[in-house]
């Protein structure tokens, strides 16, 4: 096929799966059969740069880049039809109109109720396979991309990086590449990306499509991205390492605090506290703003010391949340489900006085299992909220439930920030309390 860069060879394929229905493309350009080290790249459709020529990304340019290299290098291009990291064209659309209003390009995705990353790579050992590619050099900035296929058994023996230059319209997009989806960007790209960010005073607009493939409840809240410095970033933080010593702080002195998970797990938040230090008004605050479903993450020496066994034999949770049989203090209280009963029951649960006898069992609080070596070992809220409570100095025990909209709707990140501006609550991550722990502790995993 003649195009502005010379003549290439192309190749067509259909690939079906359960979760794809895809017609990849090869682009080839000289002798690749039965060869080792072969350069290739992995390109997934950008119809909105490609096409219509949109500036808000580097994909345009990494595609002609890999063009021009195995044009003249010799290699493949591997085209796939997973626009918007898989959501789809009409949903990027939406999503562009988010990135409008304040959202990044990871945040955009998962405010619509996607995961940050869709994409597929399960056709790509398949064409290798019918070119006889034994290994490749892969043209790519992406440790996803690299990870999905050496999972899938493509040998990589070096990647090939593709910088683009920042301009006025992506130069966000850039740096969320770098500091969100950790690509591999040089230091050179990330700083004019910054450095052009900063120059620009006005946002473009792009509007929305008038009819989308799906709706979201939540309100559009414009929220800025973290402002990593590097030595952060490489330590792995997401949100920052103040935003752990300021939930620390919090907790130690009975506030509420707001954890997000990753977007790739739950992508939900919750609202946080000592039990140690549990009031009726904080419960009823949680209450207003959760699902209503109250648990405590507790040790299990702890749980074994209440006889508070295994709520079932056989945990069929995807997540392998570990629930205890509900309980009840049974000292004081009366129904058991009113601020003042749950406030006392979380206190007593931690409390070295308490023994199994002053529980009853079934009641309205719901005790966790905490996996031992916390975050380090499982990154759920369970683990995060213990290990909050244990580095704020307050006995092991940490209260934990899910933030939800009025309309019961999961509230994501961006409603998070907004609620936690509001109500002045500190925002942390698991993540972040993961990347302490390890800073802190000099615990290597």
């Amino acid at each position: 096929m003649p195009t502005d860069l010379g003549v290439f060879k192309m190749r067509s394929y259909v690939y079906s799966s359960r979760s794809q229905q895809l017609e990849p493309i090869v682009m080839v350009a000289g002798d690749v059969r039965n060869k080792e080290n072969v350069l290739v790249r992995v390109h997934d459709q950008c119809f909105t740069s490609e096409v219509f020529g949109s500036k808000r990304c580097d994909c345009r340019e990494q595609l002609k880049e890999s063009l021009r290299l195995i044009k003249d290098q010799g290699g493949i291009v591997i085209y796939l039809q997973q626009e918007g990291r898989g959501i789809g064209i009409a949903n990027k659309v939406a999503a562009y109109a988010l990135q409008d209003r304040g959202f990044d390009t990871v945040d955009a995705n998962t405010h619509l109720g996607f995961k940050d990353e869709l994409r597929e790579y399960q056709a790509v050992p398949d064409i290798l396979r019918d070119l006889n590619i034994k290994s490749i050099k892969l043209m790519t900035n992406n440790p996803y991309k690299i990870k999905q296929l050496e999972e899938l058994g493509v040998t990589i023996t070096e990647r090939v990086p593709l910088q683009v230059k920042a301009n006025e319209f992506n130069s966000k997009y850039l740096q969320s590449k770098r500091n969100k989806m950790n690509h591999f960007l040089s230091e050179d790209i990330v700083q004019s990306a910054v450095k052009v960010a900063d120059r620009v005073t006005g946002a473009v607009t792009h509007p929305a499509a008038s009819t989308v493939a799906v709706s979201t409840t939540e309100e559009v809240i414009p929220h800025e991205a973290e402002d990593l410095s590097e030595e952060e970033r490489l330590k792995g933080y997401a949100l920052g390492r103040q935003t752990v010593v300021d939930a620390i702080k919090a907790v130690g002195e009975g506030k509420i605090v707001v954890v997000v998970d990753d977007a790739d797990r739950e992508n939900e938040g919750d609202l946080i506290m000592a039990a140690e230090l549990a009031t009726p008004e904080a419960v009823g605050f949680i209450v207003r703003y959760t699902s209503g479903v109250l648990c405590v993450s507790l040790e299990d020496d702890r749980l074994k010391e209440l006889a508070l066994p295994p709520m079932v034999v056989n945990n069929e949770d995807p997540k392998q949340t570990a629930y205890a049989i509900s309980t009840d203090y049974k000292h004081g209280t009366t129904t058991g489900i009113s601020g003042y009963d749950r406030a006392l029951t979380f206190r007593k649960l931690v409390d070295p006085d308490a023994k199994k006898d002053d529980f009853q069992r079934p009641g309205h609080v719901f005790p966790l299992r905490y996996k031992e070596g916390g975050v380090l070992s499982r990154k759920g809220h369970t683990e995060a909220s213990l290990d909050l409570a244990r580095l704020a100095g307050c006995r092991p025990g940490g209260i934990l439930a899910e933030v939800v909209h009025d309309d019961g709707s999961m509230m994501r990140l961006p409603a998070l920030r907004e609620m936690s501006k509001t109500h002045n609550l500190v925002l942390t991550s698991v993540q972040d309390i993961k990347a302490y722990r390890l800073e802190t502790e000099k615990t290597t995993l």
